[in-house]
């Protein structure tokens, strides 16, 4: 899953405002296409099904998926897992093995909700555009 929001620096948690907040990612299985994605925001306890990406016809190839969620003050926990064409689901708790190999389970992303709006200009203000090509100096222009 691509975190939401932006990350506080010391304790990776992070931070979104009261709304619709867009959750997405990609998804992968080494044993069959991936069928389904469930998102959710309480830590695991209920899921809800994304909306996959349309199959490239390849089996072994990562599926973007997407939904939103609303953002409510309060600390959440976001959450995707993945069940693939076979059944299989990534686990919420890791199968304990003595290498650590092979670890599947459904990641976790602490999230705080802050209440209250952002005073003044946005950050990003209009579309975004590469930058134009150097000049003979070999400077932007």
């Amino acid at each position: 899953m691509v975190p939401p929001g932006f990350p506080d620096f010391m304790s990776r948690t992070r931070v979104v405002r009261p709304g619709r907040v867009p959750l997405e990612g990609r998804a992968w299985s080494g044993y069959g296409e991936v069928a389904r994605v469930e998102v959710s925001t309480d830590d695991g306890r209920s899921w809800g099904e994304a909306e996959l990406a349309p199959p490239d016809g390849n089996v072994w190839a990562w599926r973007r998926w997407r939904t939103s969620s609303a953002a409510e003050p309060g600390r959440q926990v976001p959450s995707a897992r993945a069940t693939d064409a076979t059944g299989r689901t990534q686990p919420v708790e890791q199968p304990w093995n003595r290498g650590g190999f092979g670890n599947n389970l459904v990641q976790r992303i602490p999230v705080v909700c802050v209440p209250g709006t952002c005073h003044g200009p946005p950050l990003f203000s209009g579309a975004v555009r590469p930058p134009s090509s150097p000049d003979a100096a070999g400077r932007g222009g």
